[in-house]
């Protein structure tokens, strides 16, 4: 990816626009999703570039914006009859659906934990999400209230097809589509989180297909389930758990209904997403 050059001139002029019309005070407000939000100023390379989202303690920046401070010219698309958003930019095709909890840049997977959101009609996107899509390093600066990206290492990102080892996202899509295909993303990704929790783990296996067909764990491996397709949402649930992104901790069983312990050993119950209660 090679990113455009400005000079110097050109680049002052920029962040003086953006510093104008994208940065402003540290007020409470809502997303066009109802979702609040407060300010926060955007540093890139050290200069005030942009203003970014606080929602929670998740950090989020217009991805417009994003490209524009980053010297991309990128080619936005809202499809609202497809409940769709496409943008070509450097190379890299992002896509991400209304109403969903993820999105897609060149066949690589990043989890949106609340959801699609926009301010002021403009797709926002977790700040974490930006940084690996454009390989970017990011910091906040709690006390200062701050979001800093540093565009050092900044280089082509990975596609799908290179970074997903195949067979261990073969098993990992089909243990998860069986064990919680109609559970709510953040559900399937949590089944992931555990196996992956379990590899390597000389209790539980090796490898993925190591902890799914150890004797006695997964119904759907003993049943021979598990060798059935795999639902779409399941092969992009265990793609996110690749990508490191984890909803249950350090979880190494899961059980529908009702906490009851694994009955061999001691565990200490973490949570419950949608119908499964996760413990380790």
């Amino acid at each position: 990816m090679s990113k455009l050059k400005k000079n110097s001139l050109a680049l002052v002029f920029v962040i003086c626009l953006l510093c104008v019309f994208l940065c402003g005070s540290a007020l409470a407000e809502e997303t066009d999703n109802g979702v609040g939000y407060t300010e926060t100023p955007v540093y890139v390379d050290g200069l005030l570039s942009c203003r970014g989202y606080m929602i929670g303690d998740d950090s989020y920046v217009s991805l417009e914006a994003a490209c524009a401070v980053l010297g991309y010219d990128a080619d936005v698309n809202y499809d609202k009859e497809i409940n769709k958003l496409t943008v070509e930019v450097a190379g890299i095709t992002i896509e991400a659906g209304f109403g969903d909890k993820y999105l897609c840049a060149n066949g690589r997977y990043f989890y949106l934990p609340d959801g699609y959101m926009e301010v002021d009609g403009s797709f926002i996107i977790p700040t974490e999400a930006l940084a690996k899509i454009f390989t970017l390093g990011v910091s906040q600066d709690d006390e200062q209230g701050a979001i800093n990206f540093s565009t050092a290492d900044e280089q082509i990102l990975q596609s799908g097809d290179e970074f997903y080892n195949e067979d261990d996202l073969y098993w990992m899509s089909r243990i998860i589509t069986w064990e919680s295909g109609n559970q709510p993303v953040e559900g399937q990704i949590g089944v992931g989180n555990v196996i992956l929790n379990r590899a390597g783990d000389p209790r539980f296996g090796e490898t993925i297909k190591d902890v799914i067909f150890q004797p006695g764990q997964f119904t759907p491996a003993s049943t021979g389930a598990v060798y059935g397709e795999p639902y779409a949402i399941s092969v992009i649930c265990a793609k996110l758990a690749f990508e490191g992104y984890n909803t249950v901790g350090d979880a190494l069983f899961f059980q529908v209904g009702r906490y009851w312990g694994s009955g061999m050993i001691e565990t200490t119950w973490l949570g419950k997403i949608g119908d499964h209660n996760f413990f380790m």
